[in-house]
This record gives structure tokens, sequence and C-alpha cells, in this order.
């Protein structure tokens, strides 16, 4: 009798006894110059080997203790939690205390297999269980694919950790954390400008030039930080939702603070009402207006902006025009009100 095969759409066939036959398609999906696509390949062709097989990640926690991986990255596949190796781990962590290495790692758990992954980082924070489990019941899988699922998954993590590292790199603002000027403008190119529920402002640091030439870049950079923290509150990127089973999940908000320049702001939002948009810019301007530089003196420093909704049909060129025209007025109104000279 001919041996079983299963079939994974647009891949091929994959030989379930064959180990080696399983081993090198993965490892030539994750040869492509293409990560994020040799990643998804890879772990597709393990999820079909496995019969739709769930796969997990744990890492260490501040406290030694390792938990559900969560990240905002390219390994997005790989980490969201599963509730089904969450209901077959629950009584292993509670027999155990705690979740840690002195579990034994090669033992199974009915049909989840445990391996720990080091991705060849000094910082022991970068160990990761990968948790799998295995819905291929017509097959007890001996101990060489495991060890050749571990190889490959170390691998895949290596890869999808440096590809993190990469984009964010090229991404945020080093100095706020925030997402900077390659990242929005990315982010312009996908933007449907039929959009109406589209939200952009644009927000401006009082005098930054004046503190970075009167009391150097230091207090210049603090008083971009302390800013940037106001906006961050009020616009997070996303949250964390704390789940019924104790467990933790990143929710994206639909909001993104970007850094664009020296002193400026914008914001892109498609999930608040217009007027609560505005309400919250005005009272992260009120907290700006109270940041302290320490610099012995009544110096006004605080947050100018400009808030529009993006009209369906318009270019995003032309709403940002109008956000900044409403900006540049209330800037000028500041320096009115302090009786100060502006100089553009």
């Amino acid at each position: 009798m001919a041996k079983e095969h299963i079939l994974a759409p647009e891949i091929g066939l994959i030989k379930s006894d064959e180990f080696y036959l399983f081993y090198e398609m993965m490892m030539q999906s994750l040869k492509t110059d293409d990560v994020k696509e040799g990643i998804n390949q890879s772990l597709f062709m393990l999820k079909t080997y496995l019969k739709s097989g769930n796969i997990a990640l744990f890492s260490k926690n501040k406290d030694g203790i390792y938990v559900f991986k969560l990240s905002d990255s390219q390994m997005s596949e790989l980490v969201q939690p599963v509730g089904c190796i969450l209901n077959k781990t629950h009584p292993l962590i509670e027999q155990q205390g705690k979740f840690n290495l002195d579990l034994n790692l090669s033992e199974r758990l009915k049909n989840v297999m445990f391996l720990h992954v080091g991705i060849g980082s000094k910082n022991n924070n970068d160990d990761i269980i990968v948790a799998i489990i295995n819905n291929n019941k017509e097959k007890d899988l001996e101990p060489q694919f495991w060890e050749r699922v571990k190889d490959t998954m170390q691998i895949i993590l290596k890869r999808a950790a440096s590809y993190e590292r990469n984009t964010k790199a090229v991404t945020t603002d080093l100095l706020t954390g925030l997402d900077n000027r390659n990242s929005y403008e990315m982010r312009l190119r996908s933007i449907n400008e039929e959009d109406n529920n589209l939200v952009l402002a644009i927000f401006d640091l009082f005098r930054l030039k004046y503190v970075n030439d009167n009391y150097s870049h230091e207090k210049g950079d603090t008083y971009i930080k302390e800013a940037a923290k106001i906006l961050n509150k009020y616009w997070p990127k996303e949250k964390v939702k704390t789940n019924d089973d104790g467990t933790e999940t990143a929710i994206k908000t639909g909001h993104c603070v970007y850094r664009v320049g020296g002193d400026e702001f914008v914001l892109l939002t498609n999930v608040e009402s217009m007027q609560l948009a505005t309400i919250k810019c005005g009272l992260a301007k009120k907290e700006a207006d109270m940041i302290d530089l320490n610099v012995g003196e009544g110096l006004p420093l605080g947050i100018n902006y400009g808030i529009t909704k993006h009209n369906p049909g318009e270019s995003i060129k032309e709403t940002f025009t109008r956000a900044d025209g409403m900006m540049q007025a209330e800037k000028t109104a500041m320096y009115k009100q302090y009786k100060l000279e502006r100089r553009r």
C-alpha cells in the first residue's frame, strides 16, 4: 500500500513519514529573501504536517516565569495565544508552581510537545518555550522529527527576531519610541483616500528651538520625550487586555502618533469620533502646558495642534494642509499671548 501523503495547497506533497523531505522543504522556505513570506510558508507546512496543529510561544517575564509571548511583529502567526494549549498546560503549570526550565521540556503532555529554543542572544529572556500540538492522531511522531522541528523553529525565531529588530530600527524614533517619518510615509501609501473615518492631527512643540539654543539640546530632548509621553498616553498604538484565563493580549487601538520632525508629531486615527479626538487634543495640550524643564524661570512651553477629519475624495496632502493651517494659527495666537516675537 502506498504511503499516505498530506496535500499542502500551493506547496506540494509532504510525506508524513519521511522526515528529511519535510525538513528540507521547511528549510528551503526559510531561504527566501522575503523573510516574512518564508516564515509563514514554513509554519504553514508545519501546521499542515500536524493536520492543522497549533503553535504557541512562551517567554520569560521579569520574574523569570514563562508566560505567553505577545509581540506586534512578523511572528504574529506564532505568538497568538491558543486556547487548546492553555487548557492542556494549565494543570502542568499549577503542578510545577511555575513554568520554568526545571520542567522536562522533552516530556509530552498528551499530544503537546514542549521544545526549549534559544535564539542566540546573551539575554536569557530570549530563551523561548515552543508548545506544539500534534493533531495527526495517525502517527506517534518519533524523536528525530521533534529534533528537526526544534532546529527549524530555532531558525524561524532567529530570523523573525532579526526581522523585527531591523523593522523597528527603520520605523521607530529612537528618542521617543514612537513611529518615525519612515513609518508615517509607509502608512500614507496604504491609506484609502475614500475613508471617511480618518482623523488627522498635527502637534508642534512651542519654542523647541529656543530651548535647544538657550538651555542645551539635552533639555530639548527632555521636552520632546515628555511631550511624546503625553501624546502616547492619549493615543497608544495598542492596549493590553487581560483575558478570563489570566493571559494578556495586545489589542491594536487604531491610533498611531508619529514623530515626523524635530518638533512635529502627526496623529492618524480612524476609530474615534471627531468630537472625542478634539477633546483629547485639548487635554493633551493642558498637560503639555505643565511640562517643567527645571531651567529656573517661567519658560512658556506646550503643544500647538490642528485637527481635522479627512474628506473622502480629497488627498491626504489636502487634509494635512488644513490641519497644519489650524496648528499655525494656534501657534501664532500663543506667541501673541506671551508677547513673544515669532520667527519661522
